[in-house]
């Protein structure tokens, strides 16, 4: 990528619809459009932020009335001259103006070459532009919210805050490094520890509320779990709203995992319905029951479906496998209990049931219950949302890393190694958090970032 280039690409989904946005941006973009218009020659002449109708033309041919929309440097998104002309849409027209674009000076734009440039040129940090690719991706009301929080630059203030105070502290070690004979008081030295702690204590809160904030965008990931029979597909299909899994009385027939995606209550929730945990008796059932495993290592939250039927009561089957509760217990993971098929279960034995989360997955009895639980199991409160979230693994490791820094610097001040040794974990503490707005970058983890967005945008 050559930052001064002219570029230009569609920013709108080909096919027929009202109009389609064609976006040029760069030192040359004015010019480049001249060529083709029919009467507006001398484009940096207009106001910026204006509307002008025009035609496109082609050797003297009209290939299109259109209106050209002029933004000025450093006024603009790109932080360049950017033109945008609106014309009908359908992929020829679109496609053929792109054309006499390119022909005339400017080049095809990377995926994402024209938030880069905002980057680039400071209209953006590295957390609002990452926001923009958020805010396409969302597909439910938290996820949009969080991105545009971000966006708005709620996540920065919050980091340049923790850089500002991480500073402030560094500034006393050096200029005692500098002044040697200048010991820091007693007094000085509680101070200094508690500053350090408080610092820890808020990349700890970022990391907590960043670990559910990615949720945000990729989906909290939800596996039903369970033996065979016990109601698992047909709790599926009450969460989906549809018939996705095949349910029968026969135990078994679920030998793979179904994935589907949900919205509850604003956020994005992937739910799995896995095979029955058991020993397979055929080859596919057993690959089934590994699969579920692995679903189950990856998942978020696990349902567990439990058939408390008078029949199952009464054998082997339905009970709670010890062994491999046991096994799940031990990989730590979240875990709602549900007593399924309770309209099988005499009057007297449903007094067992009283407070624990039952449910009738053949007429819906207790799936909304299911749900409120689910949501309270992803603890992102409206605060959270608002004061401006981590989303991305990206963001999240680089945190960590800076928490790692700052409790490298605690130890090295309680343990009197020296000044020198806590100032320079105090640095790489800074530098790997401004790592998170791109003030330290480079272009390989800039290529990675922006290359997740389209082309045109």
């Amino acid at each position: 990528m050559m930052i001064d280039d002219t570029i230009a690409a569609i920013s709108t989904a080909l096919g027929l619809a009202g109009i389609s946005i064609i976006r040029i941006s760069g030192k040359n973009a004015f010019q480049t459009v001249e060529k083709i218009l029919q009467n507006h020659k001398n484009l940096s002449a207009l106001k910026t932020h204006t509307i002008h109708y025009d035609k496109i033309i082609n050797h003297k041919k009209i290939v299109d009335n259109v209106l050209i929309s002029i933004f000025k440097e450093p006024h603009s998104y790109t932080g360049e001259n950017v033109v945008e002309i609106s014309c009908h849409g359908g992929s020829y027209v679109t496609q053929n103006i792109l054309k006499l674009i390119l022909q005339n000076g400017a080049r095809l734009a990377q995926p994402g070459e024209f938030t880069k440039k905002a980057f680039l040129n400071g209209k953006l940090d590295l957390t609002e532009a990452e926001a923009v690719i958020d805010i396409i991706s969302a597909k439910t009301k938290h996820s949009h919210e969080s991105a545009i929080n971000q966006l708005e630059g709620k996540l920065s203030k919050k980091i340049n805050e923790i850089l500002k105070k991480i500073k402030d502290v560094r500034i006393q070690f050096e200029l005692n490094i500098d002044f040697f004979e200048e010991d820091i008081q007693k007094k000085e030295e509680s101070i200094i520890l508690e500053n350090l702690y408080q610092i820890k204590s808020e990349l700890d809160d970022l990391i907590d509320k960043g670990e559910k904030g990615i949720f945000l965008q990729q989906g909290f990931t939800v596996a039903i779990v369970g033996e065979p029979n016990a109601g698992k597909s047909s709790i599926f299909n009450k969460l989906v709203e549809n018939e996705r899994s095949i349910v029968t009385e026969i135990p078994g027939t679920t030998t793979d995992y179904i994935e589907e995606d949900i919205a509850l209550d604003g956020y994005l929730i992937k739910i799995f319905d896995t095979a029955g945990l058991t020993k397979g008796k055929t080859l596919v059932e057993s690959i089934g029951i590994e699969r579920s495993y692995d679903i189950i290592d990856k998942a978020n939250l696990l349902l567990w479906v439990h058939d408390i039927s008078e029949q199952s009561r009464t054998t082997s089957k339905g009970r709670l496998n010890k062994n491999i509760r046991d096994e799940i217990k031990v990989k730590n993971k979240d875990l709602i209990e549900i007593y399924n098929k309770i309209d099988l279960v005499s009057v007297d034995k449903r007094k067992e049931y009283e407070g624990k989360l039952t449910t009738n997955a053949l007429t819906g009895e207790g799936i909304d219950k299911v749900k409120q639980n689910i949501v309270k199991k992803i603890g992102i409160s409206e605060l959270d949302l608002s004061a401006g979230l981590i989303s991305n693994t990206r963001q999240l490791a680089i945190v960590n890393i800076s928490r790692n820094s700052i409790n490298k610097a605690i130890s090295s001040y309680k343990n009197k190694l020296g000044y020198e040794f806590t100032a320079f974990d105090l640095q790489q503490a800074s530098e790997s958090l401004e790592e998170v707005v791109g003030k330290i970058t480079n272009e390989d983890m800039l290529n990675t970032i922006f290359n997740r967005f389209c082309i045109g945008k």
